[in-house]
């Protein structure tokens, strides 16, 4: 008995190692895909602002149209390669976030499986179920004393010497 427990005990020491462990290798990762995203926000933005300084230059220009519509191919496409990046960036990321999920939930599962926490967890439902019956208890007979209560009135009534 002394083993499993020595064992399990070993299981949840290890679990807490591995989730420290794990979740900071997680988070350094999801701290790096942070700055992945801010350098293509900065992308985006100086595709935007190439985008306007073109629009200017166009409208200086005789055939206006066919310059704008040049300069919003090349921003558009820009644009598709930017957002290409971030579709990955995203799944990416979410495949990050599931793998600490994970790694929570099998912390939680060895936790659960913990010989003290379920002896715990039983301790607890039986303090529980006591504090219920006594609850009971009081219920019943508090309505068996509202039940008494005229007959125990009049034997009160009945044994005053002022009458």
């Amino acid at each position: 008995m002394s083993k499993h427990i020595a064992f399990s005990l070993f299981l949840f020491i290890l679990g807490i190692l591995q989730q420290s462990f794990a979740q900071s290798r997680y988070e350094i990762e999801l701290e790096q895909l942070d700055a992945v995203q801010t350098n293509l926000d900065t992308q985006r933005q100086w595709s935007k602002y190439r985008y306007d300084l073109a629009l200017n230059s166009c409208y200086k220009l005789f055939f206006m149209q066919r310059c704008i519509d040049k300069a919003r191919v090349i921003y558009l496409n820009e644009g598709k390669a930017i957002r290409d990046q971030e579709t990955a960036l995203h799944a990416h990321q979410l495949s990050v976030h599931e793998l600490m999920k994970n790694d929570r939930d099998q912390l939680r599962i060895v936790e659960y499986n913990d010989p003290q926490k379920a002896k715990e967890r039983a301790a607890n439902r039986a303090a529980f179920e006591e504090k219920q019956r006594l609850r009971e208890e009081r219920i019943r007979d508090l309505e068996q004393r509202r039940k008494d209560a005229p007959e125990r009135a009049q034997e009160n009534h009945k044994s005053t010497p002022l009458d």
